[in-house]
């Protein structure tokens, strides 16, 4: 374990490389972030999803985002693997509010949510021992919005095989979405090995005034079977919805990789400007990206 207790800024972006070198993989690395002074009386609700990963392939890719210690004037954001995976390095964002704020809220989706097997005799659930495909679960808000609202999802949980013949594949999504309820979905295919993983959800209305959100995918730029290190491009803010370059934060939903090498890839935006900004879904070094996504938020009020 590797922490660092000197408080980091509320910036919604948190990496290792904060703590340990890339070239020092630990089990778990974490660190207090401090929220601005006075600015919550009660501890806030967060999200939290990975912007970036490096996980070997020599071992299974497991990846798990954790935000606790949670209190009016701080947090514990660490990023942790186990058992005999290596995590040379990540990245997350964080998305947050107050505890009392009802039009926004957050929530949380796990494949064990519906791998969980009856109970038996004793009264303890048995696991799934083949691991699904297609896993989804119909979620409905606490309160109701007054129409389908907008919806993003994070991953921030992977526990997937690695190798020649099992590519990282995986894909977070949401269907459905009513006022009401939503469906979400974390999906694998082909050859791939999905054991588990997790995504937060983040929901507010459509017509919430200095905040938008979308997408983005290697798909916009270039063909699946046209791999390639770095791809970029432009997205537009809906007209008039800032006056000033908001705060715009980023994770990935979505990613379809070679397995016989290392899984990096990093998703980032900047050129931000009150009309957009640019985009970037890369890897490097030997990984070949076949496709990925990531779904972004833009706050103009921070």
């Amino acid at each position: 374990m590797v922490h660092l207790d000197v408080p980091g800024p509320d910036n919604g972006l948190f990496s290792t490389e904060e703590v340990r070198p890339r070239n020092k993989p630990a089990l778990t690395t974490s660190r207090i972030i401090a929220f601005p002074k006075n600015h919550y009386q009660k501890p806030p609700n967060l999200a939290a999803g990975f912007s970036a990963l490096d996980l070997s392939c020599e071992k299974p890719i497991r990846a798990n985002l954790v935000a606790d210690s949670i209190k009016p004037s701080s947090f514990k954001i660490t990023i942790e693997t186990w058992a005999d995976s290596v995590l040379h390095a990540a990245s997350a964002t964080w998305i947050e509010h107050k505890a009392n704020a009802r039009d926004c809220p957050f929530g949380q989706f796990d494949t064990r949510d519906v791998d969980a097997a009856p109970k038996g005799a004793a009264g303890t659930p048995s696991s799934i021992t083949t691991p699904r495909k297609e896993t989804s679960k119909e979620i409905a808000f606490h309160t109701p919005f007054r129409e389908a609202p907008q919806l993003v999802c994070w991953l921030n949980r992977i526990d997937m095989g690695s190798g020649e013949d099992a590519n990282y594949r995986i894909n977070a999504y949401a269907t459905n979405v009513t006022a009401r309820s939503f469906v979400a979905h974390i999906d694998t295919w082909g050859d791939s090995v999905l054991n588990g993983a997790a995504m937060c959800w983040i929901a507010f209305p459509r017509n919430k005034a200095c905040v938008a959100s979308g997408s983005f995918s290697t798909s916009d730029v270039r063909s699946w079977s046209n791999p390639r290190p770095k791809n970029s491009a432009r997205v537009a803010f809906p007209k008039g919805a800032f006056t000033k370059p908001p705060t715009v934060l980023v994770a990935l939903n979505s990613l379809d990789m070679a397995g016989n090498s290392d899984l990096r890839i990093k998703a980032s935006v900047d050129e931000v400007t009150s009309e957009g900004f640019r985009w970037h879904l890369d890897t490097w070094d030997d990984s070949t990206l076949y496709a990925a996504e990531a779904s972004w938020i833009a706050l103009g009020f921070a």
